[in-house]
């Protein structure tokens, strides 16, 4: 009897023995599964971010002057600064809001770009026959977005009472509480041939309307009118910039898309402004 009691402690303990160990080889395996998961997963974002970029191959600046709302040789400043940019060879297509973009200068200013999910930042077109064809804000994955209602109180406080042949802003109260707002590009200019002037003024308007840092996308060879950078697309991203960089200003322009690699490009503008348009370089 004896024997037996002791027979059946030690099977009951081989068998706590055997099963313990199952649980251990299972998590041993989930684990190492896991790792390996984890290891793949971080090994494609890296090369991900590797290979997921823009390449700027020219920079334009633009001697805009706001007070004329012309552009002017004599204003020996950059007021808006232009990168043509295109995918990096083997590239993924790149969503243009989920891009940002830091200029920084010498005399320590800092412009930051990037979309906004409360209010609209930038206006889409595409160039025809020397004309621009604005076909509305940049917004909610679309290019063609005439207007943007706001139901948030604090961003609409940051926006101004403002109208012109542009812009327009309308606020909505309740009971005296501001509620909502709404901005819009006019009718008036939506798919009709502008000047880059024009350009310029509704880009000045929307910083006068409480915008920001607004930039324009202008699609110089595209294949459709679109969110995305894709292969053999070339788009020119206009930034306003309303300190300007002024002559022998050194500045850094770098854009980086959501888990992709950062551009850069920099200089110095040239001591002499000779035309309002310039070339500062490129890739």
């Amino acid at each position: 009897m004896v024997r037996a009691q002791f027979g059946l402690s030690t099977l009951i303990i081989l068998i706590a023995i055997i099963v313990t160990a199952a649980v251990a080889a299972g998590v041993i395996i989930y684990t190492a599964s896991s790792l390996q998961s984890k290891a793949l997963q971080t090994s494609a974002q890296a090369e991900q971010r590797i290979t997921t970029g823009m390449q700027i191959t020219q920079v334009f600046g633009y001697q805009y002057d706001p007070s004329s709302g012309q552009l002017n040789n004599y204003l020996q400043k950059i007021t808006v600064l232009g990168p043509v940019v295109s995918l990096m060879p083997g590239s993924n297509p790149i969503n243009f809001e989920y891009v940002s973009t830091l200029i920084t200068d010498s005399n320590g200013d800092v412009y930051s770009y990037a979309p906004s999910q409360y209010e609209p930042t930038a206006i889409y077109g595409v160039l025809q026959g020397g004309s621009f064809i604005i076909t509305g804000f940049m917004f909610d994955n679309q290019v063609n977005v005439q207007n943007v209602t706001i139901y948030n109180s604090q961003v609409c406080s940051t926006l101004n009472n403002f109208t012109n042949q542009y812009i327009y802003t309308n606020f909505t109260y309740v009971n005296g509480t501001l509620v909502s707002c709404t901005i819009g590009l006019n009718s008036s200019i939506i798919g009709y041939p502008l000047s880059i002037n024009q350009v310029f003024q509704i880009l000045q308007s929307m910083n006068e309307a409480g915008i920001q840092n607004p930039y324009a996308i202008i699609g110089l060879s595209i294949s459709q009118e679109s969110v995305y950078l894709t292969t053999g697309e070339l788009y020119e991203i206009m930034y306003y910039l309303p300190s300007g960089l002024s002559v022998n200003e050194n500045y850094n322009i770098q854009i980086t898309p959501v888990n992709g690699y950062t551009s850069q490009y920099g200089g110095a503008i040239p001591a002499v402004l000779s035309q309002s348009v310039i070339s500062l370089g490129g890739s």
